[in-house]
């Protein structure tokens, strides 16, 4: 399939760890992708080294997409791979909606702290945690790149937090990503067309949603713009046209919600 790629696209790994990172080096350089020009970052660990490196090496760089791929802990539910749509902050309750470009693997939240967690209670409702993936969706949204975050759960909280295992790590970056499929959807997406999202941003207020259904608008909008991008200004006129002219009653907007997310279920 890559044969298909007139001309070639920048895209950036980055990783925590240089270890971990040449793992995933030679895995991708494995499939032979001569027409993507792809780079690797490593980033290092915790909050303010991720940001200023790697706000240093975006800003003399200019990239199609960046992939950040590491490691996280688990608390009582472990899957093999999960792709990051919510990064919720322990340091201070704030959240980022990280936009959904293409699904890959399973969506999950995700917390993110500035110290090592030990105790499950801490990190509330999540189920996984890690140190970077707040840090880098908040460069990486400063840049405007497009992106992913994977992240791949190694060790649960607590007992095997206190003896992380580099190996075990290694082997999953290694086996628990299925990086020829991951490169199919990057290709996929990047000669995509995109919805505007000033178009998004009317809609929102024309709907006069509050911070809650704004958050749940974005993640539903993300996600259509994904699935049925070519259509999508043109569905969101007839899903609510009737509406346009008068001001929404609150059932109404969970009506509109609610059909929009099943309708993208049904895609």
């Amino acid at each position: 399939m890559w044969k298909e790629i007139l001309f070639k696209k920048k895209i950036l790994i980055v990783s925590a760890l240089s270890s971990e990172l040449k793992i995933i080096k030679e895995k991708v350089k494995s499939l032979k992708i001569k027409k993507l020009e792809i780079k690797f970052f490593e980033s290092w660990m915790w909050n303010y080294k991720t940001i200023l490196n790697l706000t240093e090496f975006l800003t003399n760089q200019d990239f199609d997409f960046i992939v950040n791929i590491w490691v996280c802990w688990y608390k009582k539910e472990i899957e093999k791979c999960i792709q990051v749509g919510r990064i919720k902050n322990l340091a201070n309750n704030k959240e980022l909606i990280v936009p959904i470009f293409f699904e890959f693997s399973k969506i999950k939240s995700i917390a993110s702290s500035e110290k090592i967690i030990y105790d499950k209670k801490e990190i509330f409702e999540e189920d996984f945690v890690d140190m970077e993936s707040y840090w880098f969706e908040l460069v990486a949204e400063k840049f405007e790149l497009p992106r992913i975050i994977l992240k791949i759960p190694v060790d649960m909280i607590w007992e095997e937090t206190k003896n992380f295992d580099f190996l075990k790590a290694k082997n999953f970056l290694k086996e628990n990503i299925d990086y020829e499929k991951l490169f199919e959807k990057i290709f996929l997406y990047l000669p995509s067309p995109q919805p505007s999202p000033l178009w998004g941003e009317g809609v929102k207020q024309k709907l006069n949603l509050t911070e809650s259904q704004k958050i749940i608008f974005e993640q539903l909008y993300n996600k259509y713009s994904v699935l049925v991008w070519d259509n999508f200004e043109k569905y969101l006129e007839n899903f609510f046209k009737n509406f346009l002219n008068k001001k929404l009653e609150k059932n109404d907007i969970k009506k509109f919600l609610k059909d929009l997310e099943e309708f993208l279920d049904d895609k």
